[in-house]
């Protein structure tokens, strides 16, 4: 008897993300890395017990979000940092990222990532260099206090 074969799903192509921050305008971005999370382990060794030791589950982490985008005219993701040191406070937002990918022609949203209680703690502008003609390319770093994968509506 042959194996059940499933339909070959081809994976999602990486190529365009959008920001979107309670209360700011959505960005696009064409980088992103952090969209993971990591659960520690705590160990106990039990008296008397030698063969093995207890493992449980402890705290989970997230990674910050770190996007890149090409400079363009949109000066919110500046300002929202800035209101840190203009301030001493930020104002904590919940966001998504969305994947967007070629489906069926169009391009539509794949994945979205959810996280809560968001801020800026890093935001890198341009390297300027008169004699390269590259793209002018800036990133924001985001620390939050969670992520989840949402179902796509």
């Amino acid at each position: 008897m042959l194996p059940v074969v499933s339909p070959v799903l081809l994976p999602f192509t990486t190529a365009h993300f959008v920001l979107s921050i309670d209360g700011l305008a959505s960005v696009n971005f064409s980088k992103c890395s952090g969209l993971s999370g990591e659960v520690s382990v705590e160990e106990y060794p039990e008296g008397g017990e030698n063969r093995f030791t207890h493992r449980f589950p402890g705290r989970a982490s997230f990674p910050n979000l770190v996007l890149t985008q090409g400079a363009g005219p949109l000066q919110e993701l500046w300002d929202w940092f800035a209101e840190f040191y203009v301030t001493g406070l930020v104002a904590p937002r919940d966001g998504t990222i969305v994947l967007m990918s070629t489906v069926e022609g169009a391009l539509t949203p794949v994945r979205v990532w959810a996280f809560t209680r968001g801020w800026p703690v890093k935001l890198t502008g341009p390297d300027l260099d008169a004699q390269a003609s590259a793209a002018a390319v800036e990133a924001i770093e985001i620390a939050h206090h969670g992520l989840v994968l949402k179902k796509v509506i």
